[in-house]
This record gives structure tokens, C-alpha cells and sequence, in this order.
């Protein structure tokens, strides 16, 4: 073989590794969602407390029952899922509240959160998909995530005819961000929960006067003692994502 044919054979072998490389799975173009959020589903909602710099996005306030309001929470430069800030807060029965445009009726719909603790509060702090329970004020349904008075990582259920059925997870470990996501799913009448990809738990999804998901909640109640828990928290939530398939 002549010196121009090796050259050329050559050339021709690193240019189809090259090839090769690019389209190798474990070279990505742009990062795939994970179980249960894929690329087939549609964004509804997304914020990371970034762009705006405020809560513009959501309500000024939450009416838990008929005349009494919760204020929102604020965004903190203390810890940061990614970029600069999220969302923490000051006090009990504050909380932040979307209005999800649309209400999600068939399909399924996902909230994808990430949440942390700097250190151990004794106190509720949630993030939940739920449908309004109309002018009593409050959520009639509600499905989420969070952290517990007991210093636990949760699942929350609640639902105005069966009352509240929350399921402990793990004792939180401080300085960790959490992933969840809490999939409603209308065609398979199910809800689950996920924790870091892993599903963690499954349930029937009510059926007495379940319309649809029309609420995102981030919600802080009150402590393990009550008043005593009052104050600042270091708890934090970010990067919150709703989906609809």
C-alpha cells in the first residue's frame, strides 16, 4: 500500500471515530429528564426564583380558610439547587400559591422539586399539586413532598373526605438536596411519589369530587410545638417544575 493510501485510510478512521463520538449516548446534546418526567411531556410551569428576582409568578397570598391569609415566603442567596437563590422562610403559615391555568382533568400532571435543609426545624414545610376547594379556601385535594415536625422527609396526602395520610420516608439528612416529584395520573387513577428517582409510594387517587389539578403549593405550617417553632428556618425549595402528559 502506498504512503498516500494509509494516509488517506487513515483520515477517513479518524473521522468515523469522531462521528461516532458525537453521536455515543454517553455524550449527550442536551440532558433527558428523568423517571417519571421525559421529553414527551409539556412544561407548564417552571421557576428557579432567578429571572424575576421576586415571587411575581404567584399569588400574594394563600386564604388556608375563609379570612385567614397566609403571606408568601422569600427568596434567599442561602442556598441555591442552581443559580443564586430559592425560596425559604421567615415564619409559620406562610406559603406560596399558583394558579395552574388550565386544570388538569385527563393525563397526568408532575411536580419536580428539590428541597433542603441546613438544619433540623421541627417543622412542616411542603411542596404540593392539589385542586381548590372553591370559596371555603384551602386545597379539597392535595399531593406532595416535603419535610415533617418530625424532622422526617414525607409524602403528603390529603383529601377532604378521607382527611390527612402522610407516610414518613427518612430522617432528614442536613445539607442534602432532596429530588421529588408527585405524579397525578388520571388514566391509571393513581398517585405516586418519587424521591431521588426512586418511587417510594403508590395510592389510589381519590375519586369523590376529583375534578382536576388546578393548584401548586409551597406550603410552611406550624412546628412541632406550636409557637415555639415560630422563626426562621433554614429550609429551602428550588428549581420547581410542573409537567402535564
Amino acid at each position: 500500500m502506498t504512503r498516500q493510501a494509509i494516509i488517506t485510510l487513515l483520515s477517513a478512521m479518524v473521522a468515523m471515530g469522531m462521528l461516532a463520538g458525537c453521536n455515543n449516548s454517553n455524550n449527550p446534546t442536551a440532558p433527558v429528564k428523568s423517571n417519571p418526567v421525559d421529553l414527551t411531556w409539556t412544561t407548564l410551569f417552571s421557576e428557579g426564583f432567578e429571572s424575576q428576582g421576586d415571587t411575581a409568578n404567584w399569588r400574594p397570598n394563600y386564604m388556608i380558610t375563609v379570612g385567614d391569609f397566609y403571606p408568601q415566603m422569600r427568596i434567599t442567596s442561602d442556598a441555591a439547587h442552581t443559580g443564586a437563590h430559592s425560596i425559604t422562610t421567615d415564619s409559620n403559615s406562610t406559603a406560596l400559591l399558583y394558579y395552574i391555568d388550565d386544570r388538569i382533568e385527563t393525563g397526568a400532571v408532575v411536580a419536580e422539586f428539590y428541597i433542603r435543609a441546613n438544619a433540623l426545624g421541627q417543622t412542616n414545610f411542603t411542596v404540593e399539586l392539589g385542586q381548590n376547594a372553591g370559596s371555603s379556601g384551602g386545597l379539597g385535594k392535595s399531593f406532595g413532598m416535603g419535610f415533617d415536625q418530625t424532622d422526617s422527609v414525607k409524602c403528603t396526602y390529603f383529601d377532604t373526605y378521607t382527611g390527612q395520610n402522610d407516610k414518613m420516608l427518612s430522617r432528614i439528612q442536613i445539607n442534602r438536596w432532596y429530588k421529588c416529584a408527585v405524579e397525578v395520573n388520571f388514566t391509571a387513577a393513581t398517585i405516586s411519589y418519587y424521591l431521588d428517582d426512586a418511587k417510594v409510594k403508590s395510592v389510589p387517587r381519590p375519586t369523590q369530587e376529583m375534578y382536576g389539578i388546578d393548584r401548586l403549593l409551597v406550603f410552611r405550617g406550624v412546628g412541632l410545638n406550636g409557637d415555639g417553632a415560630e422563626g426562621p428556618k433554614s429550609y429551602f425549595a428550588d428549581d420547581i417544575v410542573v409537567y402535564k402528559k
